[in-house]
């Protein structure tokens, strides 16, 4: 069993973000897209290994999708992704289930198998830099398990861990 620690986001908040894809994508080399329901930023993979994260003190929050920029970096860029602010709390709740220390909060849209021109990159760059969604509240954070499909991964919700300032 593969299992990874996220967040989702409502649809409200990818609609806007997805059809901004829908109309860049044809302009763009191949690429792997994340397919709208399967949308989320996550803190961790965790493979057959299950923990039992504590957000005690952690309360929800408002945050948005922002910007975008590409892993690792532009000039190879191998991962297409949206920003989210504010990091700081993504990045809390990231430190709560072991994330790597240089976490970077993001919500990946698209890997890249093979090099896009510079055309590419800057047409992703144009339709997507100041994109900015609208507000959403971050209550819960999940525990997914998620199946390798020939159609693509299928990620199922296992636990829900309920965000509040008390931590009850």
């Amino acid at each position: 069993m593969r299992l990874f620690i996220a967040s989702s986001f409502p649809e409200a908040a990818t609609r806007e973000l997805n059809h901004v894809i829908a109309s860049l994508r044809p302009r763009l080399p191949k690429a792997s897209w994340v397919r709208p329901e399967a949308m989320h930023l996550t803190y961790v993979f965790l493979g057959d290994r299950m923990i039992s994260p504590s957000f005690d003190g952690i309360a929800p929050f408002k945050a948005r999708l922002r910007g975008c920029g590409f892993f690792p970096n532009r000039s190879h860029a191998r991962v297409g992704w949206i920003g989210v602010e504010p990091e700081e709390p993504f990045i809390e709740i990231a430190g709560r289930v072991e994330a790597e220390n240089d976490f970077r909060p993001h919500l990946t849209i698209t890997r890249i198998r093979d090099r896009w021109p510079e055309d590419a990159i800057d047409a992703f760059e144009a339709d997507l830099h100041d994109f900015r969604s609208e507000f959403f509240v971050v209550d819960t954070v999940t525990l997914y398990s998620s199946e390798l499909k020939p159609g693509g991964a299928v990620h199922t919700p296992m636990s829900e861990f309920v965000l509040t300032e008390s931590g009850g």
